[in-house]
């Protein structure tokens, strides 16, 4: 079966409408830029930062034997990590003894973030694409999943267009939390032409399901926002 419903999805507003005719902006494949976050059960003094053009945080080095490639492993506690070195580039305000430990990481624009995370390992993607806008995916997974794709719009405006949460509340009754048996859980991006692709699957005791359908998204260039579709295998 396959369902595509055709809808804009206004995330950073609540509210959705029908889509019009998209134009083609065409998107590259999902390139790994950085991580930031703590991995699942480490044994580590503060956030794992890599790929970072520039950090304010003050760097920790970890025992020897948490290294996993000779090199000494280096933890920070709080700072600010900027990701390229362009007008484009993506600032992350990260702090481990945050008060609220689901808000620890926030995401975008120079004092400008639209996204604010828990403060799990997150691996940071740039799209690239024909429009030339920037745009990154920002993603999560271990027994669950989180995907939000932000970026700065040609006004130089940061905004938030995907927000997993609200893909699983669309289509799934929001079943996606941390090991919830039959929950959904989203592969990492990737693009085909005109089209961000995700895979989902669904979370079990017993492991993880084969691929169950994709969530498309596809650029509406007068809507200036992304149409959502679901396909179903």
């Amino acid at each position: 079966m396959n369902k595509r419903l055709g809808k804009i999805i206004g995330l950073s507003l609540g509210v959705l409408t029908f889509a019009g005719s998209a134009f083609a902006m065409t998107f590259s494949q999902p390139e790994k830029i950085g991580e930031v976050g703590f991995p699942a059960q480490a044994p580590y003094h503060g956030f794992i930062v890599k790929g970072e053009s520039h950090n304010t945080g003050t760097p920790y080095l970890e025992a020897a034997s948490y290294s996993r490639s000779g090199e000494v492993l280096k933890t920070y506690v709080k700072g600010i990590a900027g990701f390229g070195t362009d007008a484009n580039v993506l600032y992350c305000d990260y702090d481990f003894y945050s008060a609220d430990f689901a808000k620890a990481i926030r995401f975008g624009g120079e004092n400008a973030y639209v996204v604010a995370l828990d403060g799990s390992d997150k691996d940071i993607f740039r799209i690239d694409n024909s429009d030339k806008m920037a745009l990154y995916a920002i993603y999560h997974e271990y027994a669950g999943s989180q995907l939000n794709i932000i970026g700065r719009q040609p006004s130089g405006k940061w905004v938030s267009y995907i927000n997993s949460k609200d893909i699983s509340n669309m289509y799934f009754a929001g079943k996606d939390a941390y090991k919830e048996d039959g929950g959904v859980i989203y592969d990492k991006p990737v693009c085909r032409d005109d089209t961000i692709v995700v895979v989902y699957r669904r979370w079990h005791w017993s492991g993880v399901s084969e691929p169950e359908g994709e969530i498309h998204f596809l650029w509406d260039d007068k809507a200036r926002w992304f149409g959502v579709d679901q396909v179903v295998y």
